[in-house]
């Protein structure tokens, strides 16, 4: 990354004649225009997108054993519109695929279940989405089928994507309670979601999901499909209003987002190896922009509610919420900052499995991350980063944890 970095500010980052790309730190995407060929291929309809995100970390206080990890991640696909390409009025199609690397045990170095990386995960090629997509009424209807991953449009926050703990992803609520963590990055699973756009300010989506993904390390590939009542189905639905997202409005843009889950299946009950009739889930997204500079600079508040039923979960309340700030500093107008705090309350079950197991529950656990995304160019970011835990899964008998990293990202 230095090296690229020198030979750019040395001139060599030009683009070469021909090339309708701006000069290599000014550019979009790394690789540039492909001297004209990617802007003829995407008014043709297909879009290709691969980028690059490498986290390193190390705990350096509390935590398990001491060490530092590592976690990188290639994500590529394409995206076709097949009004463009075929004449399909309506039709689209998405794949992405995944390339997972990386050593060290991740939760064990802060022993606890939130992953200090969103991007960590086990080491293989997998693909995450292949769907496709019909369209009707305008664009007012979409109906999308194949294999998908929930975290792509279900109890998502755009502030809080910002911070590398994986709990501000798909949140620990849902990772935790869930077999296998439940359809969402890196994993995709068969299913299909129908989106339906009421008006301007309002929408409704709802989806069905296989219900049970199998861990990582037995789903190496994302091709493991058991679709049958044993290991049931995930459901979910979720409404938005928002307001203020045109580009001319006054109104600060913002929205709020309901929701639920429902889980089936005879494998639903992550406390124990019984089964249990179901489970399901409420939660709500609310994502508003509080003071504008220009554009989409200025600062930014997230926050997330949930709830499970506690005889059958291993967290039963949840919530975060954060502050980001685009611009902060005077002449970095790319720059983001963010700070961020999360807490999940563990249930009677979970803190019963806990003493039966020598530790001592302490009820709940608390995340607090603090971190800075630097743009050194539109394609290439660097993000330190700062996360506290305490009381690591929910005991009070093991130490608070404190991490420090880096997050690398490249867009080709």
């Amino acid at each position: 990354m230095a090296a690229l970095l020198f030979f750019a500010h040395a001139g060599f980052g030009q683009t070469p004649a021909g090339d309708a790309a701006a000069p290599l730190l000014e550019r979009d995407a790394m690789t540039g225009e492909w001297f004209g060929a990617r802007p003829l291929i995407e008014d043709h309809g297909v879009a290709f997108n691969a980028g690059y995100t490498c986290d390193v970390m190390g705990v350096v206080a509390g935590g398990g054993p001491d060490g530092t990890f590592y976690a990188g991640l290639l994500d590529f696909g394409v995206d076709a519109d097949f009004e463009k390409l075929l004449g399909w009025e309506g039709g689209s199609f998405q794949t992405t695929w995944l390339w997972l690397s990386g050593s060290g045990p991740v939760d064990q170095l802060a022993n606890s279940p939130l992953g200090l990386s969103g991007i960590a995960g086990y080491p293989t090629l997998r693909m995450r989405e292949l769907w496709l997509q019909q369209e009707f009424l305008g664009e007012k209807i979409s109906l999308r089928l194949g294999q998908l991953a929930a975290d792509s449009e279900f109890f998502i926050s755009d502030y809080a994507g910002l911070f590398v703990n994986s709990t501000f992803g798909w949140p620990l609520i849902t990772s935790a309670n869930l077999p296998s963590g439940g359809p969402a990055s890196p994993m995709g699973t068969p299913g299909v979601r129908l989106a339906i756009e009421a008006a301007d300010w309002l929408s409704f989506r709802t989806a069905a999901f296989q219900g049970n993904v199998f861990p990582q390390d037995e789903n190496l590939h994302g091709f493991d499909y058991s679709l049958n009542a044993q290991t049931g189905f995930t459901f979910l639905a979720e409404a938005e209003v928002s307001w203020g997202q045109q580009k001319d409005s006054d109104t600060l843009p913002g929205y709020f987002k309901p929701g639920a889950w429902f889980q089936t299946g005879e494998s639903a009950d992550p406390l124990s190896a019984q089964t249990s009739a179901g489970n399901c889930g409420f939660y709500a997204v609310g994502d508003q922009m509080v003071l504008r500079e220009k554009g989409d600079e200025g600062l930014g508040f997230f926050g997330r509610v949930s709830f499970a039923p506690p005889d059958r979960n291993v967290y039963s309340f949840y919530f975060d919420t954060g502050l980001t700030y685009r611009g902060l500093v005077a002449g970095r107008d790319g720059d983001t900052a963010g700070i961020a705090f999360s807490f999940a309350k563990t249930t009677p079950g979970w803190d019963q499995s806990v003493s039966a197991s020598g530790g001592i529950p302490g009820g709940s656990q608390t995340v607090l991350e603090a971190t800075y995304q630097i743009e050194i160019a539109p394609w290439f970011l660097l993000q330190p980063d700062l996360q506290f835990i305490i009381q690591p899964a929910g005991q009070s008998n093991l130490a608070n944890s404190l991490a420090l990293g880096v997050r690398a990202t490249l867009v080709f």
